[in-house]
């Protein structure tokens, strides 16, 4: 389940998870952030948000994404 980083961004890997669930999590994230880009309520930071943009995603350093929410829709 998607947790939030300490500045009350919405982290999809959750953070934290153990072994046997931390692949799960890591699908299940990685699912979220598809299906807000193929529904075009995310766009990648740095992108030109649309009218119904409600998410930005930015990748991490390390590989992960960030998923910012912008607005309710």
């Amino acid at each position: 389940m998607p947790g939030t980083t300490a500045s009350g961004e919405e982290d999809p890997a959750g953070g934290g998870a153990g072994e046997q669930g931390g692949d799960a999590e890591r699908r299940a994230a990685e699912r979220f952030v598809t299906d807000l880009l193929a529904r075009g309520e995310a766009v990648f930071e740095g992108e030109e948000p649309t009218a119904r943009t409600t998410h930005v995603v930015r990748r991490e350093d390390d590989g992960r994404l960030t998923v910012r929410r912008l607005r309710f829709h």
